[in-house]
Order: structure tokens, then sequence, then C-alpha cells
């Protein structure tokens, strides 16, 4: 059996430097402890801190004063027991630390901690910073250091300087697009600033490519739309021709008909008028559809008390379509005048520029407050003009004055009634 004061200076250095080891483990187990605010735990450490102190600071007494009356009497009782019984309250320090530490592993795997937070935040994509009011910051993840670091040049060192550099809506940064959201919380009794930046590139180039695709499709839309608007004015003008050719046909068989027909045949004769009569409807067909739209307004206004007045003829610069369009205007416009206004005469007047049409339908009656709403049959004109590329709006002047205007077109048109 050796005393420990009596063991070799490298022996008992060893088992100093064993001591200090344990030291330095128990330190950190204790702060851990105190940080996770597991205080049993942190009380548990300082029981072992304190031993594993006081043999080192036995070890360092002998190391300088030997077995001499200059050393502690506690150290030189100490260094007269026998060197196995250090080693086995070394051991025993050790074991107690080592399960110390093997807790605080267990606990830091299967519990959420402080730590464990912070390497989540700092794995995710997105930006996360919150700062006091008075600029100082508690926590931010990498993320958002780096993107204060591309936006002001310089390390995130105050929350209100990133939010003076950073304000609400879209930016672009280190050649991504983010969306900065910033609000206050309330966290432990007090109101803290929070600010988030979501990496938006992907979304962001998609909505791009969506916008793209829409403005290529609305124009493509409006491609067919003006290709279906020729294919039916072709398709009226091909009949249109087809029955000029047909009645110029007819016609020239009816002439040359009549001019061998027997004058003493007064059945031939009455065929052959029959025949000139059919034409001549026909020919009247056209004309009769303008005159039945024009007939119908005057029947509308009669019908409502309202004198209808028509100064002019309509322009010759308006095709099929147009002039349908305007027909519904004038009903639309007499009953509108009727049923709100209660007017009495309704005038309808042509103006004309250089790039477009205008027909306008002004009425004598009481005129509405504010802007003039377009709902139920003005809702649905407007609709209808809008696929001709016409506009139907309102004036309110002295009078109230539905406006119909058309972009100029080289279509001819026949007179309005």
């Amino acid at each position: 059996m050796t005393a420990f004061a009596l063991l070799s200076p490298a022996v008992r250095a060893m088992l100093a430097l064993w001591a200090l080891l344990l030291l330095l483990a128990d330190l950190f187990c204790g702060v851990l402890s105190v940080a996770r605010r597991r205080l049993r735990c942190a009380a548990l450490t300082l029981l072992l801190f304190a031993p594993t102190y006081f043999l080192w600071q036995v070890m360092f007494d002998l190391s300088l004063f030997g077995d001499t009356a200059d050393a502690a009497p506690i150290s030189r009782v100490l260094g007269a027991l026998d060197g196995l019984c250090w080693l086995a309250a070394l051991a025993l320090l050790t074991l107690g630390s080592a399960l110390l530490a093997a807790y605080h592993l267990r606990y830091g795997r299967r519990h959420i901690t402080p730590a464990a937070v912070k390497l989540f935040l700092d794995r995710l994509p997105c930006g996360i910073c919150c700062w006091r009011n008075n600029g100082r910051v508690l926590f931010s993840n990498i993320c958002m250091n780096d993107l204060c670091k591309a936006l002001t040049g310089a390390p995130l060192m105050s929350g209100d300087v990133l939010r003076a550099a950073a304000p609400d809506g879209v930016l672009t940064a280190n050649g991504r697009v983010w969306r900065i959201c910033c609000r206050t919380l309330d966290f432990g009794g007090e109101r803290i600033k929070e600010l988030i930046a979501s990496d938006i590139t992907a979304e962001h180039a998609k909505t791009q490519t969506l916008e793209r695709d829409k403005a290529e499709l609305s124009a493509l839309n409006r491609e067919l739309l003006a290709y279906y608007g020729s294919i039916d004015d072709a398709v009226r003008r091909e009949e249109i021709l087809r029955a000029k050719v047909t009645i110029h046909d007819e016609m020239n068989r009816l002439m040359l008909t009549t001019t061998a027909a027997d004058s003493a045949d007064a059945a031939e004769l009455d065929r052959i008028f029959s025949l000139w009569e059919q034409n001549a409807l026909l020919l009247g067909k056209a004309a009769e559809k303008d005159r039945e739209a024009a007939d119908m307004a005057e029947q509308l206004a009669a019908a409502l008390g309202i004198r209808l007045i028509r100064p002019g003829a309509m322009p010759q610069a308006l095709n099929g379509k147009q002039r349908d369009l305007l027909h519904s205007a004038a009903l639309e416009a007499i009953a509108n005048a009727a049923k709100h206004a209660e007017a009495k005469t309704v005038t309808v007047t042509f103006s004309e520029t250089e790039t477009a049409l205008e027909c306008r339908f002004t009425n004598d009656g009481k005129r509405a407050c504010g802007e003039p709403r377009f709902t139920g049959g003005l809702a649905n004109l407007s609709l209808l003009a809008e696929k001709q590329g016409a506009e139907v709006f309102a004036e309110c002047g002295q009078d109230f004055t539905l406006v119909l205007r058309f972009p100029k077109t080289t279509e001819d048109v026949q007179p309005f009634g």
C-alpha cells in the first residue's frame, strides 16, 4: 500500500489532470442544466463539482508543498490515504459525471430545447428575426443574417435597421425573391417585433409564367373572336352576293320571258306578274329589316308617351352588327328614359371624328344624382358593345345622355329609319 503523497509526481499529475477534466465536464453540465431550466440536474451537478474541486485543490496543495508543515492539515491527512482510495473516489465522481452527461444527451434527443429550436430555425429556407422596441435583436436565424447583409451591407445588429431596409412587400436580394411580413407580438409581458422573409422565388417565376400565358391566351381569344366575326361577315356578304346574282339572273329571265310572252294569254301574264312581285319582295327584304327596327323604336316610344327625334340618318360607316347594336341601344335608351327619368323626349344625334363615330341618346327627364350605374339592360348592352370593340358610357350634364361610340370602319350600312 502506497500513500498518495508518496506517489511519483507523474502519477499525481495524471490524477490532477483527471480531476481537472471532471471539473470542466461538471461545469458544462451545470451550465446546460441552467440553460434548460433543469434545476434538479443543476443541484446534482453542484454535488459532483464540489468534491471534485476539493480533491483537485488538495492535489495542487500537495504538489506545491508536499507532506510538510507548509501544507494544509487536511491536505496532509488526505495525502496519507492509500492511492487506491483516491482512484476509487475519482472513479465514482467520473461515473456520476458520465451518468449526468448521458442524461443530458438523452434529454436533448427526446425533448424540445432552445438549441433544438435554434438548429431547426437555422435550417429553414425563410428568414426570421425578433427584436425589442429599442432595436436589440433577440433572435435571428442564418437566412435572415445573410439577407440583412445583402440588403444593408452589414451584419444584423439592429432590428430597426433591418426593418428600414426590408419594408412589407416583395423585394429581390441575393438573386432570390422575398416576401416581407412584420408583426408585433406579446412575449414574456413585453411587446416585441417579428419579421419574416419568405422565399417565393419559385412561386414568383410560376406567377410570371402564368401571366404571360394568360396574356397570350387573351390575345389568341381576341384574334379568334375577330376571326369568327369576320367569318360571319364573310358568310353574310357571300349570301348577299348570291342573292344578288340570283335576283339578277331571275330579272334577266323575267325580262326575256315578258318580252316573249303572248299578250293574249292571260294565264301566262298572271304567272309572269307573280314572279315580278316575288322578286320585288326579295329586293325590299333588307331594307324592311332596318325599317322594322326603326318602327320598333317608334312603337316603343309611342307606347311610353315619348317623342323620338332623329334629325339625321345613320352614318354610312357601320356594319350589320353595329347597326343591330345601335337599334338595341335606341330601345334601351327609350325604356330607361321613361322608367328612370320620366322623360318626354329622346333625341338621337350622330357625331363623327377621325377615329370614331358616336350615337348620342339624350332625354329631357330628371337627372339622377351621383354616377350612373350600368345594371340590367345597360350592363348587357355594354357587354355586347365590348365584343364589337365599341364603348357605352353616360354623360350627366344638364340632360342625361347615353353615348354609343364605335371605332371607324369602312363597311357600308343602311341609314337609320
